[in-house]
């Protein structure tokens, strides 16, 4: 018996967002360019601590850089607030159930991170507060090397300064992000 598993397919969008009828593999997304959508979640911590990851030296794009709570991709056929809580348990071991997601915004980005790996997509941009402690959060070390909680000032300070820790990929989305949770924080 075989232990091969199928690649996750997702969804191909046209320009305004909609399923082409389409699916391809992460990679042949990534590699034909295709438009796609994916989630992003900013998780707060009960005193509004934001989680960061530390991407793994062995991941194919932003090895050893900063980003944000959580990423991923919608599956095919699958909703964004589905995708987020789905990655959520499986990049962080956390349970859907003790978690305030709440949807902040949509907005569409490419970026060439490299001539294999070109990102067009809709990100569906999600805000989180959770009772969160670091020992409870368990991650894949081929795809994190650290997680870390840090004050929302100094999130701020690392966006305004663009300090080279935060994934460059990230830089448009957090500034938008920062103003609009400073007021709720």
């Amino acid at each position: 018996m075989s232990t091969f598993t199928e690649p996750k397919q997702i969804d191909v969008l046209d320009d305004h967002g909609n399923p082409t009828g389409k699916v391809l593999s992460r990679q042949e997304i990534h590699a034909q360019g295709k438009i796609h959508r994916a989630v992003h979640l900013y998780l707060f911590d009960k005193s509004n601590n934001l989680l960061l990851q530390r991407r793994s030296l062995n991941t194919d794009h932003y090895p050893g850089m900063f980003s944000i709570s959580v990423t991923g991709h919608v599956d095919a056929g699958e909703d964004s607030r589905e995708a987020v809580l789905r990655e959520l348990k499986e990049e962080l071991g956390i349970d859907r159930d003790n978690t305030n997601i709440e949807f902040l915004f949509s907005f569409r980005q490419d970026a060439e991170i490299s001539p294999a790996y070109i990102d067009r997509q809709f990100n569906d941009v999600y805000a989180g507060w959770i009772d969160l402690r670091l020992e409870d959060i368990s991650f894949d070390t081929n795809e994190v090397s650290e997680v870390k909680l840090v004050p929302f000032s100094e999130f701020e300070t690392m966006v305004n300064d663009k300090s080279g820790d935060l994934a460059p990929v990230y830089e448009e989305e957090c500034a938008k992000i920062v103003p609009l949770l400073k007021e709720r924080i």
